[in-house]
Formats: structure tokens, C-alpha cells, sequence
């Protein structure tokens, strides 16, 4: 898909495939090495996520 996300909400959640193994990222201000190296994408519809991110910490998360 393209990078324009059409889910209700844009960008509601992302992820990145990294050696085969699926990560919740998050928007980030700037490039970090993840976001140079791999891709992301919306959780939702698909969309290729082409700004910035990060991984999101596990002790971050909901449980």
C-alpha cells in the first residue's frame, strides 16, 4: 500500500518487522536507527508509515 493511512483515526498503531520478529513502534521527532533501517506500518490498514519512529519500550505498554 501507499502511505496515506485511511483508518479512522490516522496512524492508530504501528509496526515494524525486524529479523522476522513484529514491534509496536511510535512516532518520533527525528530518525532514529530503527526507523533508517527498517519500515513501519499501520497496524490497521496497512499503510507504510514514512516518518520517523521508535520502538516502544516494554515497560511502556498497557497491560
Amino acid at each position: 500500500m501507499n502511505g496515506t493511512c485511511i483508518c479512522r483515526f490516522r496512524w492508530p498503531r504501528l509496526y515494524a518487522l525486524i529479523d522476522g520478529v513484529r514491534y509496536e513502534v511510535e512516532p518520533a521527532e527525528a530518525d532514529t536507527p530503527t526507523s533508517a533501517l527498517f519500515r513501519a506500518w499501520c497496524a490497521g490498514c496497512g499503510a507504510e508509515y514514512t516518518y520517523p519512529f521508535r520502538t516502544v519500550a516494554a515497560q511502556t505498554r498497557a497491560a
